[in-house]
């Protein structure tokens, strides 16, 4: 028999998986949490029981991402692998930016952090561990002041993030050849 815990991480991810396919379909701020328990097949308020708010779902799927990027980067030993594999890498964290739902919720919690500052605190704080973990991994593969690799860092950001903007742009784009790209 399974643990009260593991049932209820498990409904958890349940409502986070339904949550964000309901943010990609009808956007963060028209979602309600009536959609998104429906999507669960379950009553509104039995949602109440995990999650307050829309704002604590998205708080809960930052601290997932910001998790599995960190157990990625980890994960890659970069100093020990050959260029083409460090290419490899980059170009399936580009496809991962290029991934349609993903890039429509992107953008959908980008916009809502113009309207919530408790939203815009979550973002800033995700970014800022997303960055540091990556000035952590980096600073042991490339020998440059921290200043310097943080603007590096700052500039290939901006081009991954602009990925999922350019998707919604240009849904046509090839996605394959544009990862290439990123990944040279």
């Amino acid at each position: 028999m399974s643990s009260p815990e593991s049932l209820t991480d498990t409904r958890r991810a349940d409502i986070l998986r339904a949550a964000l396919k309901c943010f990609a379909a009808k956007g963060f701020h028209a979602t309600t949490m009536s959609d998104i328990a429906r999507a669960c097949k379950m009553s509104a308020g039995n949602l109440y029981n995990y999650f307050a708010g829309k704002v604590d779902i998205v708080e809960e799927l930052a601290r997932h991402e910001i998790e599995r990027m960190q157990k990625n980067l980890q994960d890659f030993h970069f100093g020990s692998c050959a260029q083409e594999d460090v290419r490899a890498h980059i170009k399936h964290i580009a496809l991962s930016r290029l991934e349609s739902q993903g890039a429509k919720v992107s953008l959908e919690i980008l916009s809502e952090c113009t309207r919530s500052e408790r939203m815009a605190q979550i973002l800033h704080e995700f970014d800022s561990r997303w960055r540091d973990a990556l000035v952590a991994v980096m600073s042991q593969h490339i020998a440059e002041p921290e200043e310097s690799l943080r603007r590096r860092i700052e500039l290939n950001l901006t081009l991954m993030d602009g990925l999922g903007a350019r998707l919604v742009a240009h849904p046509e784009l090839d996605r394959e050849a544009l990862a290439d790209d990123v990944a040279s």
